[in-house]
Formats: structure tokens, sequence, C-alpha cells
């Protein structure tokens, strides 16, 4: 259709593509128009930015409600981690308050099959130890005792016996007199210990245990 200006009195409905729709200004004049076609496109991305804005709204909204989620996760882990904080760590450390077992609690023993010569044992490793003498031998200072440490030594004698065991490097007994060992093949003693000082370990010997 032929451009052609139309009236500010034309009724709207008969616009079409290419007519002239007048622009009023605040003055009441009519010296600017907009070509139809041009008013519809504009208005078509008005429309079109009217979406946008409105799905930029709800990622908006989305986004403030993850991060009021992310907000209550990250209370609940920092009061995680300070509870956290009162609890014994596995590797190790001192405990401030009692201790109370409601089941087995167990020191796992370390064991030397055969001894022999001077016998070190490694208490940083462990409370409890067991050793077989194969030759008459020497027990030397541990490594690493500390004060209130205590536990048991588990000696045996081999298939032929008659091994003896000497002490040294802090080993102190009643009376200042060393137990004897049995010394029967196969036989069994027992050392119980308490650590007062890294230089002073008292024993008790109980002997000839049979099964």
């Amino acid at each position: 259709m032929a451009s052609q200006k139309i009236s500010q009195f034309t009724a709207i409905t008969t616009l079409a593509s290419g007519d002239y729709f007048p622009v009023i200004q605040a003055s009441g004049t009519t010296n600017k128009r907009v070509e139809v076609g041009v008013l519809d496109a504009r208005y078509s991305l008005s429309a079109s930015g009217d979406a946008a804005q409105t799905t930029a709204n709800a990622a908006l909204a989305s986004g403030n409600a993850a991060l009021a989620d992310a907000g209550v996760a990250l209370a609940s882990g920092n009061a995680a981690l300070t509870d956290l904080s009162g609890k014994y760590d596995k590797t190790g450390g001192p405990i401030s308050g009692p201790v109370v077992v409601q089941s087995q609690s167990i020191g796992e023993v370390d064991v030397t099959p055969l001894a022999s010569g001077v016998i070190i044992l490694d208490f940083s490793a462990g409370n409890n130890f067991e050793f077989t003498l194969v030759e008459s031998s020497t027990l030397g200072a541990p490594v690493s005792p500390s004060g209130g440490q205590c536990g048991a030594v588990t000696i045996r004698q081999d298939g032929t016996g008659s091994r003896t065991l000497a002490y040294s490097g802090g080993w102190q007994f009643a009376g200042g007199t060393a137990p004897t060992l049995t010394t029967a093949a196969s036989g069994v003693d027992i050392l119980t210990y308490y650590v007062t000082s890294p230089t002073e370990i008292q024993a008790i010997a109980t002997l000839n245990y049979t099964a």
C-alpha cells in the first residue's frame, strides 16, 4: 500500500504496514510520525525485552534462593566444624575428660617371633610386647618410654629352653632383685610394667604359665 498521511482521527484498526501513525508531542503538534511497520517492530522488541526481563527476574529469584540455601549449608558446616573441634583426633592427642569404654578396649601386641642379644622394645609403637628367646639375652632400655605408660611383656622360651634374661636401661624390680625366668622348653613368663619416668621402669614378673 502506498504511504499516506493518517489523520489523528483515523481509527487505529485501519492502519496497515506502510501507513504513518502520528506522534503527538506534548505541545499537541503531530509534526513527527512513525511508520506503522516500524512501530510494530518496536512493539515486538518491547515484548521480547519484557520476556527477557521476566526470565532474568526468575533467574535472579532462583539465584537468590540458591544463595539462601548456600548460606544455610555454610551455617550447618560451620556448626559441624565447631562440634568437630571438640572431638578426639584418632591420630592421637590428650583427652581432657574421663574416658568411658562400653565395649572392649584392645591394646595390640607387638610380637617379635625370635629374639636374642640385646632386646630393644619400641614403647612408642605400643604397650604390649611378646618375644621368644633363642639364646640368653638382655632386655635393654626401650625406645621412647613415657611416664604413665604401662603394659605387659610376654617372654617365651624356645623349644630348647634354658635361656636366661638380664636387664638394663632402667628396668627395676621390687627389692632390687631381677627375677629368674622359667627355663623349661616353651615356658612362658610375663613382665607387667609401669613407667614412672623415661629412665625408670618398674616391673613385676609372674612366672611359669602353663597351658
